[in-house]
């Protein structure tokens, strides 16, 4: 519960101390496509309060059969700890009206750290690692979002070039809003992966961030050659201790690096959980329904790429569907306990692994725990 209320505060708090400058600046040329409508209905707020929670260490032993280049097997033994715990979670529908719930979250970890200063918020899971020489040593996020404010004036829409998709040597234009997808992609050891820089590029930009640090000119054919839109794509960079290292904005057609050059009237909080010990999903409800192809219906949802590293296990509430499904709609002002009951299994790599990092927690006997639910007083919208 004290995690839900953090992340309500800073909310408040972000709505309070925004910024408006009244110059406007607006890059990109006329005939603008509308930002897609992404039709949302009202929602219920839910209080969560943690009635009890249990968890109970009991250690083992795990035996791994190794092969070599040869096929010889040798067996490794490692202390293993199963780690099972129970908690109950008293939830509450505050509103007035009846609310529909799909999924609850509940995890504990060593430590929950909230920072406001994200455009686009998001979850960074630590493990005690040090992935420093990895080929991705840091995380990314990477969303649109309505305007952002560039060196103190307002930007508002994005041009991008044209794109043609080629199948037997005829091009056809990608269409609006499905073009949105392109700026996400970038070119790595002729693969593909989400987001705008390579693993080369997030080093240097680290060092001195001049690298495409200047927006280019907006064609002067860019009426014929491109497509014009509300929204702004941005791009977060973070370390894997949580640290800012990067904001990157799509505009005229290039991404340019706008680090400590943007920002947002109301900042969305990047949370860090350092040490996860569990972090458990119970889905008990249609997902919400997801449409970013405009020739199948209204745009539902707007393409968002990069490390979204959630981290969780998902099961479901065990009730006999045969006889009757579970009653996932909260009448007004009513309350109902939900219990998380699982085992989690930690294995000690001598060498050390991210699956033993969450040990840290339980050794420290400094828990923190948080939880979330996610609801929609109309849950499939059409």
């Amino acid at each position: 519960m004290e995690f839900k209320f953090k992340l309500i505060a800073v909310a408040a708090l972000a709505l309070m101390v925004g910024t408006v400058f009244a110059a406007p600046l607006l890059i990109a040329p006329t005939n603008i496509q509308p930002f897609p409508p992404v039709p949302e209905g009202p929602k219920a707020d839910f209080s969560i309060n943690a009635v009890y929670a249990n968890f109970n260490p009991v250690n083992w032993q795990y035996t791994r059969t190794n092969y070599d280049f040869s096929g010889n097997p040798s067996v490794a033994t490692y202390q293993a700890i199963n780690i099972t715990y129970n908690v109950v979670l008293n939830i509450t529908n505050l509103s007035n009206q009846a609310a529909t719930v799909y999924e609850f979250s509940f995890g504990a970890a060593q430590d929950i750290n909230v920072q406001k200063s994200s455009i686009l918020g998001g979850t960074i899971y630590t493990y005690g690692t040090n992935n420093t020489s990895s080929a991705f040593p840091y995380w990314y996020f990477g969303g649109l979002v309505s305007g952002v404010y560039l060196n103190n004036k307002w930007v508002n829409a994005t041009w991008m070039p044209n794109t043609y998709t080629d199948d037997n040597g005829i091009s056809t234009l990608v269409p609006y809003p499905d073009c949105l997808y392109l700026f996400t992609q970038a070119n790595y050891c002729g693969g593909i992966m989400g987001g705008p820089l390579t693993p080369d590029n997030i080093r240097a930009y680290s060092e001195d961030h001049t690298i495409n640090g200047t927006v280019p000119a907006l064609p002067e054919n860019a009426r014929d050659t491109g497509i014009s839109f509300d929204g702004v794509p941005i791009t977060e960079y973070y370390d894997l201790n949580g640290t800012p290292l990067i904001t990157e904005m799509y505009i005229n057609g290039a991404w340019v690096d706008v680090t400590g050059k943007v920002n947002v009237d109301n900042p969305q909080p990047m949370t860090t959980i350092a040490n996860p010990l569990v972090n458990d999903v119970l889905t008990v409800g249609a997902q919400p329904y997801e449409n970013m192809n405009s020739s199948l219906g209204t745009v539902t949802a707007l393409p968002t790429w990069g490390d979204w590293n959630v981290g969780r296990g998902y099961s479901w509430l065990p009730w006999d569907w045969s006889q009757k499904g579970f009653n996932n709609t909260w009448a007004p002002h009513e309350s109902r306990l939900i219990m998380f009951n699982n085992t989690e299994m930690f294995i000690i790599d001598p060498a050390g692994s991210a699956q033993s990092a969450g040990l840290t927690a339980l050794e420290s006997g400094n828990i923190t725990l948080y939880s979330s639910v996610s609801n929609y007083i109309n849950n499939e919208p059409a």
